[in-house]
């Protein structure tokens, strides 16, 4: 009983996603049978994976917004949630055909799905990218600690061994989850995405970093610890810092889609 009474919410939680989602009218063209070959083998890749009509839905959702984000940039972008990855990767055994129509029809142009590790040039400016556009898709700060939708899917859905993407501090900052999905307490400032490093590679201006460190002032100034007293564990000092994060980038999303690079 009490899981009949489950599948009905989450079915239920899945049909509203479908109706408020700003990718609802691509949500309803995903083919039919996608969401049966998903629930089949989502779970021989990634393991403790729910199999759920919500979660189906939420990730997908995230996907399609990953999707959006490389058609506006028109440059590679990193995909930073496994639970969107899975259904990428469904849809690649499924049927290729129709995912790169699918593309074509609603972003425009295929996508190709990249490893993480066949990325030129590294993860750190894709995913930099793409925090950037999901910001901006969301009418969020450019700069700061915000974790737009398509970041918070992992952490939102308990993804087993996903990326859980946070606030900390005034940074937004990752941290890994283990088997049941749950994050550690240890984090660190995803490489290339603090403020300073969006400014130096063109993604944001003077101006979203200005706002930033006055929203910092403020809320240092109201009893916060927003960061200028420095010294975390998480790879940048604080707010007053003049800039950095640590590592290469390539823990911080699965794989990657758009630009020059081929897909598997």
């Amino acid at each position: 009983m009490a899981g009949k009474l489950s599948d009905t919410l989450n079915k239920s939680r899945a049909a509203l996603i479908r109706l408020t989602s700003r990718n609802r009218k691509a949500l309803r063209d995903m083919p039919p049978g996608l969401y049966d070959d998903w629930v089949r083998s989502a779970h021989i890749e990634f393991k403790g994976i729910p199999t759920d009509a919500f979660f189906y839905a939420r990730a997908a959702d995230a996907l399609l917004t990953f999707f959006e984000c490389v058609k506006r940039h028109h440059m590679p972008c990193a995909l930073p949630s496994k639970a969107a990855d899975s259904v990428w990767h469904a849809w690649l055994r499924h049927s290729p055909a129709t995912l790169d129509a699918f593309c074509e029809r609603h972003f425009g142009r295929r996508i190709a799905h990249v490893e993480a590790g066949d990325m030129s040039g590294g993860m750190q400016l894709p995913m930099a990218r793409s925090l950037v556009m999901a910001r901006l898709l969301e009418r969020r700060n450019l700069a700061g600690p915000g974790v737009p939708g398509l970041f918070a899917t992992d952490r939102k859905l308990c993804m087993p061994g996903g990326f859980a993407y946070h606030e900390r501090r005034g940074f937004m900052v990752l941290s890994d989850m283990d088997e049941r999905g749950v994050p550690a307490h240890a984090a660190q400032v995803p490489p290339g995405t603090d403020p300073w490093s969006l400014f130096d590679a063109g993604l944001i201006g003077s101006q979203d970093l200005k706002c930033w460190r006055e929203r910092c002032l403020r809320s240092h100034m109201g009893g916060s610890t927003a960061g200028f007293d420095g010294g975390w564990s998480g790879g940048a000092s604080g707010c007053d810092s003049d800039g950095g994060s640590s590592g290469d980038g390539g823990s911080c999303g699965g794989c990657g889609g758009g630009g020059g690079g081929g897909g598997d």
